[in-house]
């Protein structure tokens, strides 16, 4: 018998822990043309049998909790034993799989006669198999992206209940398995295959309607996506599919969702491709069984045969899923296409390709060939709830975030330095910053946590136009010039997202001895938010934002306005109580809507008659924050959309009043300038209400 040492791992070492219950384990042996096949051995699973090419494999095996000892046992008789320790994943935020059927479905699926023969029945059982064995491939492919770009062993986690485990062809047994909800609409199977609600229909009517069927269906289906913490996640699968020779209906390929649920949707058209069991994903990613167009879609025209159609569909479907997982569109990877090569990351030869009208890849294929998630979408995995290790708690520059959507912190700030720079400031940390051309980000800046090597997410950037442009590719440099924008990415808060970033850190000083400032003195105006298309123009109101004694808020369901109190040394052209304009009413009585915070000790405002400016409209409801003496104004605290929902004063000594008006209505944002910059006055617009306000500020 040859030694241990004849079989090499690249991927995995003895006793490293996994939180992946499937990987694939990429390995060579060494010596000996003929080997041909490798047998993996798990002592409480069913045997595996991969094989061979130019001497390397890729085995996807299956592992149970706790010690896996692993056997692998070439068919020369070459051995070797591998000790793998799997700790399944506890995050409070896993993927529900689910198969949508119609009130009167006949729970089957589309497939062909020559599959029908290999199979038996295309019913619902089937199904939950097949869309068990696909899920646990999406998690190894998912685990080794993640291996592969640093980030270690991790990868998202599908609902599992302890039930008979269909994932083996042989010797079923009670284990975790995926569990799949069958979740049924409303809707009956004509409603769902209307040519109205078919994706690819071009003269469909409502081609995006599956997807609030989906989502109806999952909220009548309660438990998990009416109860509990929000949002919930799940993936989507319509039984009822069909192709009838000229449309492909009941299905669609979405992902999004809303603070309720993340949803992917996507149908079972392809489904007849899949591998039923874990031990036959290798002959079904190698069957180049021609498909029967007039039985099956061939989606895309990219599914000429049966190995193909596997391909593509699976890894729509797990697209589909990076984009309930935040992630947009690439310019490569999976949130491109590439999964038409899905197939390369389980296997080291490829059968023949009706689409290319090639064999592809020559063994042995070598990661370079391989599908990939773009990195930058595993920065994002990396931040999700869903991706969350144990360990990553003991290293504080994570700064690990909440459930998804349920953001407690404001979506980051940009303001204008002059000089063709900016700051960004995010309290929860920046940790990544994109740079868009056309559609797709073309270049980045990230900011690992420092247990990866990293600086860990940064609390304040400075951005200069120069540094960015020299990151982007030259030709799309030279096609989109200054014609592109930029995200920003953030643990634990919304992202924010600049259009023509460039002219947005262009800003102009604005002179402000107009408005009563020293000669001299240079404001620069804060990204506005809301809408400032809606409403009229205001100009700049301007104000010493050291001088505030006091705020006096107006709203109700949204912002109204904001009068600003003076000490003293104000701008001599804000030195008077602004009047209110025609047509408004006098300041009303003080009507205190709401409890502010202890943290001011008055919140009465004694001298009404003390030097203010008005910004926005007075209303007979409003509340008021008084300073104290050595406290001064930091900013605000927004809620908001296309308007302004809310405002919440913020102080430099980290007083927070109440945040008044609509507290449910849009986004968080905050505006602040930036450090060692003052507030020198407000700019927006004003209509019904407040619809878009932003600061001028600057060194005095």
């Amino acid at each position: 018998m040859l030694g241990s040492a004849e079989i090499e791992f690249f991927n995995v070492q003895d006793h490293i822990q996994l939180t992946t219950p499937c990987v694939i384990i990429h390995g060579k042996v060494h010596h000996g043309s003929d080997v041909t096949n490798i047998q993996v051995k798990h002592p409480q699973l069913p045997d595996l049998t991969f094989p061979v090419n130019e001497r390397h494999f890729k085995a996807t095996v299956i592992l149970t909790p706790g010690e896996n000892r692993l056997g692998f046992v070439t068919n020369t008789n070459v051995n070797k034993v591998l000790t793998l320790d799997y700790v399944p994943m506890l995050q409070d935020l896993p993927i529900h799989l689910c198969l949508l059927v119609a009130k009167d479905s006949p729970l089957k699926y589309d497939t062909p006669r020559v599959q029908r023969e290999r199979e038996g029945d295309n019913e619902l059982d089937l199904a939950v198999k097949k869309l068990r064995v696909g899920g646990r491939l999406m998690q190894a492919f998912t685990n080794e992206q993640m291996l592969r770009n640093g980030f270690g062993n991790r990868t998202f986690r599908f609902v599992e209940e302890y039930a008979w485990d269909t994932t083996f062809r042989q010797k079923e047994a009670m284990r975790n398995t995926i569990k799949i909800h069958i979740v049924t609409a409303d809707e009956t199977v004509a409603q769902i295959r209307d040519y109205n609600l078919a994706q690819q229909n071009p003269n469909g009517k409502n081609t995006g309607g599956l997807f609030p069927l989906a989502m109806n269906a999952l909220k009548k289906y309660g438990g998990p996506f009416t109860q509990g913490e929000k949002p919930v996640q799940a993936a989507v699968m319509i039984m009822d599919a069909h192709w009838d020779g000229r449309m492909l209906t009941g299905h669609a390929a979405l992902g999004g969702g809303d603070d309720q649920i993340k949803l992917a949707i996507f149908g079972s058209h392809g489904l007849y491709s899949w591998a039923p069991s874990i031990e036959q994903v290798v002959p079904y990613m190698l069957d180049d069984t021609k498909a029967s167009v007039s039985e099956v879609a061939n989606d895309n025209g990219e599914c000429g045969t049966h190995w193909e159609c596997y391909q593509i569909t699976l890894g729509a479907f797990m697209h589909e899923i990076g984009h309930l997982l935040g992630c947009p569109h690439q310019e490569n990877g999976v949130m491109l296409r590439d999964y038409t090569v899905l197939n390369r990351s389980f296997l080291t030869k490829e059968a023949f390709s009706v689409r290319t009208n090639s064999y592809g890849a020559k063994p042995p294929i070598l990661p370079r060939e391989e599908c990939t998630w773009h990195r930058l979408d595993l920065l994002r995995f990396l931040y999700h709830p869903s991706f969350t290790l144990a360990s990553d708690y003991y290293d504080p520059s994570f700064m690990r975030p909440g459930r998804i959507g349920n953001y407690n912190a404001p979506k980051p700030t940009l303001y204008p330095l002059g000089h063709e720079s900016c700051s960004i400031n995010c309290e929860t940390g920046i940790y990544c910053i994109e740079i868009y051309c056309g559609d797709f980000a073309k270049a980045h800046i990230e900011y690992l946590p420092k247990c990866l090597g990293g600086p860990g997410p940064q609390s304040t950037v400075v951005l200069s136009l120069n540094d960015l442009r020299a990151r982007i590719p030259k030709n799309d440099l030279s096609k989109y010039g200054d014609s592109f924008k930029v995200k920003i990415l953030c643990a634990n808060a919304p992202e924010l997202e600049v259009s023509n970033f460039p002219s947005v850190i262009r800003a102009e000083p604005i002179a402000m001895d107009r408005y009563g400032f020293p000669r001299g003195v240079q404001g620069i105006k804060s990204p506005v938010l809301g809408d400032p298309k809606r409403g009229s123009d205001v100009g700049i109101i301007p104000f010493d934002g050291r001088q505030v004694s006091a705020i006096r808020v107006y709203h109700g369901a949204a912002l109204d306005g904001v009068r600003v109190y003076l000490r003293s040394g104000v701008p001599a052209a804000a030195a008077k109580p602004t009047p209110p304009s025609s047509g408004q009413p006098p300041v009303p009585p003080r009507n205190y809507m709401k409890k502010l915070s202890s943290a001011f000790k008055a919140t009465s405002i004694k001298d009404s008659d003390a030097p203010s400016v008005l910004f926005g409209k007075e209303t007979g409801s409003y509340s008021d924050v008084v300073l104290q003496d050595g406290d001064h104004l930091a900013g605000f605290n927004v809620r908001c959309g296309a308007w302004i929902d809310a405002l919440q004063v913020v102080t430099t000594q980290g007083r927070l009043s109440e945040s008044f008006g609509n507290n449910g209505g849009g986004g968080l944002a905050r505006l602040c300038p930036p450090d060692g910059q003052q507030i020198l006055g407000f700019f927006g617009s004003v209509g019904q209400w407040v619809d878009a306000i932003g600061l001028v500020y600057g060194s005095l």
